[in-house]
């Protein structure tokens, strides 16, 4: 799967964590390019990412937060269709708006990494 640079430059101003992204980077990798969706179950992802269940889960909530993914049932989930290039597992699904990082809310430390992010979209652009 290829995803746009426009794409890429949103997932930059997406506001999750380490876990959160790697759980992410999994369900595209699992991703069915006719749905958009992944199966794994929560064990697996643990497994597969050498990961606690904490951890794990607070990767999924971060992506279900920020609407890159939600739960269709246990171990089924589905990847936003701007990151599916459009596929949905149901055509009248409703699907969630990509909330954009708040830089008000960081921690002094995430406020400086998302800045050098930022630059370095704006010289990539």
């Amino acid at each position: 799967m290829v995803i746009p640079r426009e794409i890429l430059r949103l997932l930059a101003l997406v506001d999750v964590s380490t876990a959160g992204r790697r759980v992410l980077d999994e369900l595209l990798y699992l991703s069915d390019p006719d749905t958009g969706t992944a199966e794994i179950s929560q064990n697996e992802m643990c497994v597969a990412l050498g990961a606690s269940k904490p951890t794990i889960n607070r990767g999924f909530k971060e992506l279900r937060e920020c609407g890159l993914a939600w739960s269709l049932e246990d171990g089924l989930y589905q990847l936003h269709p701007l990151l599916t290039g459009g596929a949905v597992s149901s055509p009248v699904m409703s699907v969630p708006e990509i909330k954009a990082a708040e830089p008000e809310r960081f921690t002094e430390q995430r406020r400086a990494r998302f800045a050098a992010q930022m630059a370095n979209l704006g010289a990539a652009g």
